[in-house]
């Protein structure tokens, strides 16, 4: 079983509730009757103006009976999310009004229903004034312990899954912020069923070269293995390694005698800011000839994923799939 067929049957095992905040698009509209119809959710859940959503239905020939169609402010929660809304934003002096206008928008609306378990997650971001960042920050917040959300790729082969982070949220993260971002991609990793192995990437390994860089990756490492100790979380770190060293046993024990990595490439890998990440994944997708799929957000309590805006209808399914797991 490959690995879109191993998310595929995990999610008609564990049906969930998905919320697409622009169902008026043609593309997320199919995607969600799609995924209703084959069984893979519990329930497709769009939201926009009821007209514009029929328009699109008939573009696209999904059937609405598939989905629920949510208007925010007709419907049955939007004062009761207005309301929370503004006590969570009460401290950044907002006033009721704003909550309510804030509750019109989609996104903003998604985000809350998530928040309220009225949906197990979020799929938005295919049209760029709509990207869930925001909403999801503000609304849903970052899970106990993380302070700072991440994303990662998923780049999928064959015959395995290699896990990217971060590749698409911090620009120039700290070793704080590594340490974290290694923590939370290994846990994706395991809610992937993957064991985590995770490598802190460099230019160096082993202080093969000196500069503040390499001492950046080196410290960030040591920082997420406490921090892996301190949770009680079973995973192989270890850093700072160029990529072959991670990656080929052979490398690893000629540049890195002592490392796990010797014996059992990595399966994590940790780049030290978003250019390296950036680039990386992009690479690997079309040089290497591997799926990437993501970005997927991790570190929030409930899951929230975005789209690229040239993203297809398969695309949003699988993202909607990923969310599903996340879920659990």
């Amino acid at each position: 079983m490959n690995f879109l067929e191993k998310l595929a049957s995990e999610c008609k095992k564990n049906l969930r509730t998905i919320i697409f905040p622009e169902g008026k698009d043609a593309k997320i509209l199919e995607a969600a009757y799609r995924l209703k119809k084959e069984g893979l959710l519990a329930k497709s859940i769009v939201m926009g103006d009821k007209s514009e959503i029929e328009a699109a239905a008939k573009i696209c020939g999904a059937d609405l009976s598939f989905v629920e169609i949510i208007e925010p402010l007709k419907d049955k929660d939007y004062d009761k999310y207005c309301a929370e809304y503004f006590e969570l934003r009460k401290h950044k002096n907002i006033t009721m009004d704003f909550a309510k206008e804030q509750m019109k928008k989609t996104h903003f609306f998604g985000a809350m229903a998530v928040r309220m378990d009225r949906a197990d997650g979020m799929v938005s971001g295919i049209n760029s004034e709509t990207k869930p960042f925001i909403p999801s920050f503000e609304i849903i917040k970052t899970a106990k312990g993380i302070s700072r959300v991440s994303s990662l790729f998923f780049e999928v082969f064959p015959d395995k899954v290699l896990f990217y982070s971060d590749c698409g949220v911090n620009i120039d993260p700290d070793e704080d912020t590594l340490a974290e971002i290694a923590i939370t991609t290994a846990i994706t990793a395991k809610q992937f069923w993957h064991e985590p192995r995770v490598a802190m990437l460099s230019f160096s390994t082993r202080d093969s070269a000196k500069h503040p860089f390499v001492d950046k990756m080196k410290n960030a490492t040591a920082k997420a293995k406490q921090k892996a100790r301190d949770m009680g979380l079973s995973a192989v770190i270890d850093g700072e390694l160029q990529f072959d060293a991670a990656f080929i046993p052979e490398v690893a024990l000629k540049k890195a005698p002592d490392s796990p990595f010797t014996k059992e490439r990595a399966n994590v890998f940790i780049f030290p800011d978003l250019n390296a990440g950036n680039i990386c994944y992009k690479v690997t997708e079309r040089l290497a000839g591997a799926q990437a799929f993501g970005p997927i957000m991790q570190g929030l309590n409930k899951p929230v994923n975005d789209l690229s805006r040239g993203a297809k209808v398969t695309d949003i399914m699988n993202a909607a799939l990923i969310t599903v797991i996340q879920s659990l």
